[in-house]
């Protein structure tokens, strides 16, 4: 009888074990998934290419900038990632890390970027950006975004 109970509750820990880890290859799987959507929309920015900015930006999208502007979807994408006086020889994300609650995924990563204003000489600067994303019948976007500059960091 001791035996029987024994190999139950093994059976159980091994059942248990095997499901944690099922559900920490599906959290690691949707983080990896979340941090591509981040990447690919990095890029989009970077390459001035608003399909991807339309297809994974929420309607009621939400930018704050690093200087504390709030801009809507409209704003973020026309006004700023597509607006041809504004280049970015440089807009590269490092670092990513993401926390997924239930639909809701916070993704924080630091980005390097280069921008270049008109005529004006490039300008390097490094932000530290927070985004928050949500799924919605299966599909992740991106909800906000906010930007904080960071003096002094390495070039």
């Amino acid at each position: 009888m001791k035996k029987a109970i024994q190999a139950i509750i093994l059976s159980l820990l091994l059942l248990f074990q095997s499901r944690l880890h099922a559900q920490n290859e599906k959290t690691t799987a949707m983080q990896q998934t979340i941090i591509q959507l981040h990447r690919t929309i990095m890029k989009a920015v970077k390459d001035k290419d608003g399909a991807p900015l339309h297809e994974s930006l929420k309607n009621d999208f939400i930018f704050t900038s690093a200087t504390a502007e709030l801009w809507d979807r409209d704003k973020f994408i026309n006004g700023f990632a597509l607006n041809p006086s504004l280049q970015f020889p440089e807009f590269a994300p490092q670092g990513q890390q993401v926390i997924i609650n239930d639909n809701t995924a916070v993704l924080t990563a630091l980005v390097h970027i280069k921008i270049v204003r008109g005529a004006a000489a490039p300008q390097e600067l490094w932000e530290r950006t927070t985004e928050t994303y949500v799924r919605q019948q299966g599909v992740w976007k991106l909800l906000a975004l906010h930007a904080t500059f960071l003096p002094g960091l390495p070039k």
